[in-house]
């Protein structure tokens, strides 16, 4: 598994980006959280709420700073001690990399059926998959 630098690089200023996009997005839950007013009486189950969806962010954020971390030690390694890198340096940091950005898919489509569900009756969602289905397999058959 070869990878040139120039390629590890792109990938290193994408984990880089997403890593400091989680961020401002875990900022700005636990602003949420200090904005909650000492005397309202839901301010635990409100707490509680927040602190659940830093959870699940976290399940994104770190894979993606381990990755970032990894791979930015693969690219240093060589210049730093004249050794080569070991290879599970890169595996290891490629494999998060592709965990994290599977983490950040799946809560993105969560995020979409619960913003759906909320807004649309159930049976316009069926209709509006079977549409989005007919679109894909007529696209299909026109780039065949």
């Amino acid at each position: 598994m070869l990878f040139s630098s120039d390629k590890l690089l792109a990938i290193l200023g994408i984990a880089v980006a997403l890593s400091a996009y989680l961020s401002g997005i875990r900022l700005f839950l636990i602003q949420k959280i200090r904005e909650i007013p000492q005397e309202d009486p839901e301010k635990a189950e409100k707490k509680y709420e927040i602190q659940k969806q830093l959870g699940w962010l976290t399940l994104a954020d770190a894979p993606i700073v381990l990755s970032a971390f990894l791979l930015g030690v693969k690219l240093l390694w060589y210049p730093l001690t004249g050794i080569p890198a070991p290879d599970w340096i890169l595996s290891l940091g490629l494999w998060l990399f592709l965990l994290a950005g599977t983490m950040m898919v799946i809560q993105h489509f969560l995020a979409w059926h619960k913003t759906l569900t909320e807004l649309l009756p159930i049976g316009l969602l069926v209709v509006i998959g079977i549409l989005i289905m007919f679109a894909l397999m007529i696209w299909k058959t026109l780039l065949l």
